[in-house]
């Protein structure tokens, strides 16, 4: 690995900065679990016994680590390195789970960066869903972290691998998602979320994803340039989807940039919020 590309995964973007912060482990396996103590998932809270999601939806909003570590304190003043209970985590998402542990991660001098595509442990098909990728210099490789399961959710999904070291194929970035289809490998229709599924839903995956690597990592319902209008594979921007999934599982990081800067994919000072019907300006 180029010691330039894992310099550019150690510092942070304007997601994943943090201000310093005492009592944090200083392993990447201690790092990778403080986020499991500090949120619960919004679609998962029942499981922990929290029963005010709704009157507190408006948390999964924090897009930064910044922001979420000030709503966290909000909530509990008590430094990041306490896990809270249940009732005193902020309201999330995936999402959440794999930035703030990137950050984290970068904060303590680890390459890291966060990744947007889609699990299959969660059931039949392949889910939406965020992970963490973080450089393991003794293994030379980087390792696929999902930070959001806990043992609860290891018990409950029935997991059965380590959650610290995802197997090859458990999780597909938006890229590796898009070529299983294009080749005829996987059928688009198993991707998505609810009923949100299909190849436009697995393109809008492929830009978010290069945004992470660009390291922009937005929320999964914030929507900017070619994702505003979906792309299916029919329509003739497929071509440019093509060039970014082969990209982006190529860990061609310079290629990666490049096409980070056209128009159709970068992301400007206002993204929106399709989840909130409203125009989201960038900090």
């Amino acid at each position: 690995m180029n010691t330039d590309e894992l310099a550019f995964f150690t510092t942070p973007g304007p997601m994943t900065r943090l201000e310093a912060e005492t009592g944090l482990p200083g392993d990447a396996a201690g790092l990778c679990a403080i986020s499991q103590g500090l949120i619960v998932h919004e679609f998962l809270a029942d499981q922990y016994g929290v029963q005010d999601v709704d009157a507190r939806r408006e948390e999964v909003e924090n897009r930064s680590a910044a922001e979420m570590a000030a709503r966290i304190r909000r909530l509990d003043p008590r430094g990041l390195a306490e896990p809270r209970p249940p009732a005193l985590r902020m309201i999330g998402n995936c999402r959440h789970f794999s930035v703030l542990t990137v950050a984290l991660l970068r904060r303590a001098g680890i390459p890291a960066r966060a990744r947007a595509g889609f699990a299959g442990y969660f059931g039949e098909g392949w889910v939406d869903h965020w992970i963490v990728e973080r450089w393991d210099a003794d293994a030379h490789r980087w390792k696929r972290t999902d930070a959001q399961l806990d043992e609860r959710q290891t018990e409950l999904f029935k997991i059965g691998f380590d959650p610290y070291d995802l197997p090859e194929g458990a999780f597909l970035t938006g890229g590796e998602a898009w070529l299983r289809c294009r080749s005829g490998l996987e059928d688009p229709e198993r991707f998505g979320l609810g009923e949100m599924r299909g190849a436009w839903f697995v393109a809008g995956n492929v830009v978010r994803d290069l945004a992470a690597l660009n390291k922009v990592e937005l929320l999964p319902w914030d929507v900017w340039g070619m994702i505003d209008t979906p792309v299916d594979a029919g329509d003739p921007r497929a071509a440019l989807v093509d060039e970014i999934a082969e990209a982006v599982t190529s860990g061609d990081l310079a290629r990666c940039r490049r096409l980070y800067e056209r128009d159709e994919v970068r992301v400007g000072r206002t993204v929106r919020s399709h989840r909130y019907q409203r125009d989201v300006h960038l900090v």
